[in-house]
This record gives structure tokens, sequence and C-alpha cells, in this order.
């Protein structure tokens, strides 16, 4: 194996003769994308014939792929690519946050009433739309987070904040934990917390996501059980 230095987040590497970009950064990716696979496989297991235990599959699904084209084309692979081809991977993201969003808005729908629950489902279609617009004009990464911090701190964060102060629910209870530990990994990142070259900040950050899907699937394991919201 062979260190090629580069002025990327982490050096290459070349393993005879085959080029890979930040190599722990896009295997920690992938550790993400198998999290993800897992929790989908799980809840198909599971077989709940519940609209939101659906749609969080939908979740775990998209953002799996979008984790494995982030580690591989993002990362592993970025020599070989031109850059546009990250933006499949963004987009699958953006689309999995916004299938979240649709959980706890179908969740919340008795407790919301008919007719909010229905205008918060248009404008999470309008938001979703708005932003995959503008990230596809732009090709700018941070469309991709303010969206998804949008959806998960104020939508997701409040109506299973509800949820969970008016029926004490188990799912919500998970899906808060997440969105914590969702924010502990965005900390990471942003305050470029690393304990290594080899265990860069997005290492760490892939880390803590990690953590963050096991407390989403716990709580979509639970979503239609007896006794939960």
């Amino acid at each position: 194996m062979e260190i090629l230095p580069t002025a990327n987040f982490q050096p290459d590497i070349s393993l005879w003769g085959f080029r890979i970009g930040e190599p722990v950064i896009a295997l920690t990716s992938l550790l993400v994308a198998l999290f993800c696979f897992y929790a989908w496989q799980r809840l198909g297991k599971a077989k709940s014939a519940d609209d939101a235990a659906r749609l969080f599959r939908v979740f775990f699904l998209l953002m799996g792929f979008s984790s494995l084209l982030g580690g591989l084309v993002g990362h592993a692979f970025m020599h070989q690519l031109p850059f546009v081809f990250k933006v499949p991977g963004w987009a699958l993201g953006m689309i999995a946050v916004s299938a979240l969003e649709q959980v706890s808005i179908l969740r919340a729908a008795p407790f919301l009433g008919g007719r909010w629950g229905r205008a918060l489902s248009w404008a999470n279609i309008v938001q979703l739309a708005v932003a995959l617009w503008f990230m596809f004009a732009t090709l700018w990464f941070p469309a991709v987070e303010i969206h998804s911090a949008v959806g998960l701190l104020l939508v997701v964060a409040p109506l299973e904040s509800m949820l969970l102060l008016r029926f004490r629910s188990e799912v919500s209870r998970f899906v808060l934990w997440g969105i914590a530990v969702l924010v502990v990994a965005v900390s990471m990142h942003i305050f470029k917390i690393s304990a290594s070259v080899w265990l860069s900040y997005f290492d760490i950050a892939h880390l803590w996501m990690c953590g963050a899907i096991w407390l989403f699937m716990q709580g979509a394991l639970r979503v239609g059980k007896a006794g939960q919201a």
C-alpha cells in the first residue's frame, strides 16, 4: 500500500496501482450505508401495514443509497468521476429526509387534524421540490445540509416532541434521540473535531450517524405496536 499525499481532507492510498481517495472517509460512509440497509431489512421482516412504517423503510433505503454513492463517488473514486456524479447521492439524501418528515406528519395527523395534516404534507412536497431545484441549479452542497436541518429541526422534532408529550410515544423518544445524535455528528463536522488524519471529523461524524440510524430504526420498529402513537 502506498500513501498518496493530496490536498483532500485525507491522504489517498494506492493498492496494487489502484488509487482510492480518502479511504477511511469512504469506508465510514459505507458503514452508514450498511446500517441503513440493515434497518431497511429489519423493518421488512416486521411486515407492518402502517403507512408510517413503510415510509420509514423508504427513508432507510434512500439514505442507504445516498451514503453508498457518497462513499464511492464522493470520496473513493472522486478522481475518476466528474463532480456532477455526486448530485444523485445528494438528491437521494434530500428525498430520504422528506420521507422522514412525512412519517412524523402522518403520525401526528390525528393530533393536528385533517386540514393541517394535508397542509403540512403539501408543504413538505413543495419544500423538497424547491430544494431539489436549487441544488440541481447551483450544485451547492450546503443546500442539502440546509434542507436536512429544516426538515429535522423544524418539522420532525416539533411534531415528535408533541407526540412524546401528549402520548408518551416510544417511537418519538427514539426519533428525538436520533436527531440529538445527528446534532452531535454535525457539530463534529462544524468544529472540525478530528482524532488524526486517519480519523477525521468526517469519520467521527459518520460514526455518530450510525448511532442515529440505529435509534431511528428502534423507533421505526415500534410504529404500529400496541399502545404506540
